[in-house]
């Protein structure tokens, strides 16, 4: 039985079944919670952007989705209260990257669960949301890869018809079973806890790949280098300086982005003086989130014998990289990718940011809120890359 807003019950459909939400003249939770934020959706539909293809114009449309009644077993219905537009989004707008369509795009976000069944998720509770489904049972879940599950779906990366509502440029997510649905704690906000499913806790994954910090006194890693000051920069950055490293680089080539770098205790380089003030075989790790190959030889020339180089940002297809296989030989170096994250780094990436919310100025990285109705401006302040993220508010 799944459990929906003052008691409600409803028994399990078959998977993806979609009519009406309402069973009863009753006011469910998605009301009461909607009113709190002076909100008023209308009830038994979600409203939803629907990506039909780079090449097709408009290259979105907005659709209206009928609310279930009933959900499957390990279904959690959420009213998103935030989400923000990710550059990758950005890329599957323009072309850059394909990913199945027709999808309701979007994958960041956060929301309060009108609708559950789930006995560990609460009808009320604010939440995030995992990107990615596993089944916890084939070879790649069992090596702790539930991100590169066998039978994965991803929010934002799945065709309406097999998940109708799996997108966060919606007024609803509809999670399916085995999507990891994390808690809130009260302190963070939707602004701050909406990037947290993408950018935060893929940077929690990239920072699990290298070996632990030194006890004081002891010798070890302590020099971090961070290519690309974006929003996986920044996060990039506070979680090297709260694991211990004393000095970390931020390189770019945009000097309005490392303006943030010093607020979040990093020493900002712009790319024409890395080579100056950066010394060769000096760092013990580099963290690649700038999506461009041209920073490769420079974060090899930087690394140490024995150094990690994490890369997170070259997703697409023009990625070649001009390195060759005995410069990692002769320095013994970890070279390692990473895609995405567990269900594990999402709970970490939330219990971070609501111990670090009031240490860096997090909040400064995300720009102004636009409606769902506003969509297509929204996408065009946030490809003109004047702030870190572009908020939509799907209940404004």
């Amino acid at each position: 039985m799944c459990k929906l807003a003052r008691g409600l019950t409803c028994s399990s459909p078959r998977p993806h079944q979609v009519i009406g939400f309402w069973s009863s003249g009753r006011k469910s939770q998605l009301v009461m919670e909607a009113s709190k934020s002076g909100a008023t959706p209308e009830a038994s539909h979600a409203r939803s952007i629907v990506f039909v293809g780079p090449d097709r114009s408009p290259y979105f449309v907005t659709e209206s989705t009928r609310l279930p009644i009933t959900l499957a077993k390990g279904q959690v219905l959420v009213l998103i209260e935030a989400a923000t537009i990710c550059g990758s989004d950005l890329h599957t707008l323009s072309g850059r990257r394909t990913i199945p369509h027709p999808c309701v795009l979007g994958h960041e976000g956060c929301g309060v669960v009108v609708a559950s069944e789930r006995e560990e998720v609460n009808v009320g509770e604010r939440v995030t949301w995992g990107m990615c489904t596993s089944c916890n049972n084939c070879l790649p879940c069992s090596l702790g890869l539930q991100n590169k599950c066998s039978s994965l779906h991803k929010v934002g990366h799945t065709v309406v018809s097999t998940a109708p509502l799996f997108g966060t440029y919606s007024t609803h997510i509809l999670c399916l079973p085995g999507t990891p649905v994390v808690p809130l704690p009260p302190a963070l906000t939707p602004r701050l806890a909406a990037p947290i499913n993408c950018a935060l806790a893929t940077m929690v994954n990239a920072l699990s790949k290298l070996p632990p910090t030194p006890s004081p006194g002891q010798p070890g890693a302590s020099v971090a280098l961070v290519q690309g000051a974006g929003m996986l920069g920044m996060y990039a950055v506070a979680l090297l300086k709260e694991a211990g490293y004393k000095k970390v680089f931020c390189v770019d080539v945009k000097w309005s982005r490392l303006g943030s770098v010093t607020k979040f205790g990093a020493t900002p380089v712009h790319a024409d003086q890395e080579e100056e003030l950066i010394e060769s075989n000096s760092v013990d790790a580099v963290f690649e989130v700038s999506g461009n190959k041209q920073v490769l030889p420079q974060g090899m020339r930087a690394l140490r014998n024995g150094g990690t180089y994490v890369l997170v940002g070259l997703v697409h297809p023009d990625s070649h990289m001009d390195i060759t296989a005995q410069a990692i030989i002769l320095k013994c170096l970890t070279v390692v990718g990473v895609h995405n994250y567990t269900a594990q780094h999402l709970k970490e990436a939330v219990s971070f940011l609501n111990r670090h919310h009031e240490s860096y100025p997090f909040d400064t990285l995300l720009g102004p809120s636009y409606p769902l109705s506003d969509f297509r401006n929204a996408v065009e302040v946030a490809r003109s890359g004047q702030f870190f993220r572009v908020v939509i508010n799907p209940q404004q």
